[in-house]
């Protein structure tokens, strides 16, 4: 009964916890590349400040992965004030790509709310989200067929 689309709360909240991780990381590698090479990504917000923003997302992920409630309530709230901080520059800017920065943190503050009840869930249970990585299991199994073949 507990599950949402197939998926049980130790998938739901895991698949949130990579989802966070992820953006974090790609956050840090945009940020990274804005302070060394690309001025058009700075002028787009990225540089030191998002930089530590995407390693606090990490953190957080990380966080909701080993099953603290605390990292899955602060992740929700640092996406809902990108979510915010993106509604306000997109009222001011107009750009179809500070849309897209704000449908994607107010979608992942979606998925974090929906991550509340499940992780609640897994706490009584003393249960742990899922920690699999369909990329990682991916390569894997890419590796074990290019050696058998």
């Amino acid at each position: 009964m507990g599950e949402k689309y197939g998926f049980s709360q130790a998938q739901q909240v895991g698949k949130t916890a990579n989802l966070v991780i992820f953006l974090g990381i790609l956050g840090v590698v945009l940020s990274v590349a804005a302070l060394t090479m690309s001025d058009s990504l700075a002028r787009r917000g990225y540089g030191t400040f998002y930089a530590f923003t995407g390693l606090l997302m990490v953190g957080l992920g990380y966080g909701v992965r080993y099953r603290y409630k605390y990292c899955l309530n602060a992740a929700l709230i640092l996406f809902v004030a990108l979510s915010c901080h993106f509604l306000y520059r997109f009222v001011v800017y107009h750009t179809a790509y500070i849309l897209l920065r704000l449908l994607l943190s107010m979608w992942v503050s979606y998925r974090l709310f929906q991550a509340l009840s499940p992780m609640k869930i897994l706490i009584e249970t003393n249960t742990f989200p899922d920690k699999t990585n369909r990329f990682i299991g991916f390569l894997s199994r890419q590796k074990k067929h290019d050696h058998s073949g």
